[in-house]
């Protein structure tokens, strides 16, 4: 990673960023002057260990708060972190970014499960925070999951809500990587297409990729999302909480009976944490 720098520093570059993200949005369909939630899901499983021991996802939260900065309405962006469970943060704002990894004790530990995570964003956006404000979730993941039938189920609830997901798999960008997430676009059974996926080596690296290419592609298909028919009605009744709603929340809530075939993924999934742990 390259020299850290100052809070003061990383402060104008916060502002830079946001501007970035405006000028971005300028070239696409009704996003210049978009409001809208924005959260990060974090993977925190053991795979991850290095990424949060080098600050490359310290960084990399640093690249994705200008999002929230341009979209948000008070300029934050809700946190979560999963591994075989989850877990809230603070939001992340401009106040509080600097050193936000560390100062909120984040590491990695545990295996990849999805679902868990995605039920908990579902209920906090549908039920706890009701709005008619569309909202766009960065799911930031170096590894595929342990639950693929738990996870089908919560993407294909979650598309009877204006909640867009844009899932970044980070390290293995050959077309085997992130198999699961590979196949989103494809997935029937969903009322619309709620998800959009891409895998980059390195998420907080602008030699990597630039800042303009990746606030184009992160918003690539949230556009085309916000266009649907079906979301700007969701989105007009977002502050409504009726009984078609309540009956999608429950079965979020519910899990699916797990194939033997996952949870002996899940045990291959901690058998190679602990490979990387202690390798």
């Amino acid at each position: 990673m390259s020299v850290r720098l100052s809070k003061e520093e990383s402060e104008k570059r916060l502002d830079l960023r946001k501007e970035t993200v405006h000028k971005v949005c300028l070239k696409k369909t009704d996003m210049s002057h978009l409001i809208s939630r924005v959260a990060v899901v974090l993977d925190v499983s053991g795979s991850m260990t290095k990424a949060f021991q080098s600050g490359m996802v310290q960084a990399t939260l640093e690249r994705l708060l200008p999002l929230a900065m341009a979209f948000d309405d008070d300029g934050s962006m809700e946190v979560w972190t999963f591994d075989h469970e989850f877990k809230r943060y603070p939001p992340i704002t401009r106040t509080n970014f600097y050193d936000y990894i560390k100062d909120n004790k984040i590491s990695a530990r545990g295996g990849t499960m999805y679902a868990p995570v995605l039920r908990d964003v579902g209920s906090y956006f549908v039920q706890e925070e009701l709005a008619k404000i569309p909202t766009y979730v960065l799911f930031i993941t170096d590894g595929d999951n342990a639950d693929g039938s738990d996870t089908d189920k919560a993407i294909k609830i979650l598309s009877h809500f204006p909640i867009f997901f844009q899932f970044v798999g980070i390290g293995d960008t050959s077309k085997n990587g992130f198999r699961y997430l590979r196949k989103l676009d494809d997935m029937d059974g969903r009322y619309v297409d709620n998800a959009n996926f891409f895998a980059i080596e390195n998420l907080a690296d602008i030699e990597v990729i630039d800042d303009v290419s990746l606030y184009t592609k992160l918003l690539d298909e949230y556009p085309k999302w916000l266009n649907y028919q079906q979301v700007r009605e969701m989105i007009a009744k977002g502050d409504v909480m009726d009984k078609q709603k309540k009956k999608y929340l429950k079965k979020l809530k519910k899990r699916s009976d797990s194939s033997g075939l996952e949870v002996g993924g899940l045990f291959v999934d901690i058998i190679e944490v602990l490979v990387d742990i202690f390798t």
